[in-house]
């Protein structure tokens, strides 16, 4: 029995070390029907990332499931989906394999927003542009894409 958690303990923190994550290229069509707005990078942190028609003050919780999408083309086209309840909080991830990417889109069917910034920018994060709103494309410009965090 201290065998399995000793092994369980090294493998979950294998995974909060690592600097890159595998996505999954299957996604709804939702985000063709998902205004589309420029995102410039060095646009500062907004802490969350809102609902799309600003603050909902729903007290029940319903932030899950989210998916943020890393697209390869611009107008959320071409897009990784990556589970947001499964990546872990303040470091910064770069897709695997490795690809740059033009649009970006948190998908959360509740339009509850989140009650943390999504943050995307160049390797490393050392400067990044806050996703603020859920359920809206966003054009990334200013720089190359290629990593994201999850900020509290």
């Amino acid at each position: 029995m201290q065998y399995a958690f000793v092994a369980l303990a090294i493998a979950l923190f294998g995974y909060a070390v690592a600097d890159s994550v595998s996505g999954s290229g299957g996604q709804s069509n939702a985000p063709a029907s998902f205004p589309v707005s420029n995102l410039t990078f060095g646009g500062g942190n907004s802490g969350t990332t809102l609902p799309q028609a600003g603050l909902n003050t729903n007290s029940a919780q319903a932030e899950f499931p989210a998916s943020l999408l890393l697209c390869r083309n611009t107008a959320c086209a071409g897009c990784t989906s990556f589970n947001l309840s499964a990546i872990p909080q303040n470091i910064c991830f770069s897709p695997d394999p490795l690809f740059s990417f033009l649009s970006v889109a948190v998908v959360q069917p509740s339009n509850q927003g989140l009650p943390f910034g999504v943050e995307v920018g160049p390797a490393n994060c050392g400067e990044v542009a806050a996703i603020p709103r859920v359920n809206e494309c966003f054009d990334v410009r200013g720089a190359v894409f290629e990593a994201f965090e999850i900020d509290t």
